[in-house]
């Protein structure tokens, strides 16, 4: 798994945890309030440990505005 895909699913589970959270906290569903807990820390967990994967095959990807083939 790359940086990239590992950041993208920590978004991803980020945004589906506050919802939950929020079900589960005000309709007493436990089970949903878990749930959505458990996302929060994994999407804030994960990119941490992304921090620590090796990264050496990672594709480099030139960004910025002197890159920009759209700038003159």
């Amino acid at each position: 798994m790359d940086k990239l895909t590992a950041e993208t699913i920590a978004l991803i589970l980020l945004f589906v945890a506050f919802p939950l959270t929020s079900f589960g906290a005000t309709g007493g569903h436990t089970v949903t309030l878990w749930l959505g807990l458990l996302c929060v820390v994994l999407g804030g967990a994960l990119p941490i440990v992304t921090r620590f994967m090796d990264h050496s095959k990672d594709k480099i990807r030139d960004t910025g505005i002197e890159f920009d083939d759209r700038a003159s």
